[in-house]
């Protein structure tokens, strides 16, 4: 199954400013729902901004979250909501972090929402 993502500023913005936040010790997990149910399918954003380092640094972030939220999705696709947006924030921990350990994180924050 191919991972919709978010392209639009605007999904992002919205995300930021209305959505529930959960804060982790490698990465920020944010769910937005809207109120209009414009979303009839989930979606997934990824931001790894430049206090994480390099263009290769933060490329290597994003990857490990989309490979993390793939396995959630083949594992247990019921955590996530149908009608919800998902945004992770890469910190810089997030790099060198162990993936189980990011597996144990993203588990916890799902289960918080």
């Amino acid at each position: 199954m191919k991972i919709q993502t978010l392209k639009k500023r605007k999904d992002f913005v919205l995300s930021n400013k209305f959505g529930k936040k959960i804060f982790n010790k490698n990465f920020i997990l944010q769910k937005f729902t809207p109120s209009d149910c414009t979303i009839l399918y989930l979606k997934f954003g990824f931001t790894a901004t430049k206090k994480i380092g390099n263009a290769v640094k933060r490329n290597r972030a994003k990857r490990r979250m989309r490979s993390l939220i793939s396995v959630f999705l083949k594992e247990s696709a019921f955590l996530f909501d149908d009608t919800s947006t998902y945004i992770l924030i890469a910190k810089k921990s997030l790099i060198k972090a162990p993936f189980y350990d990011l597996k144990v994180e993203m588990r916890e924050c799902l289960n918080k929402l």
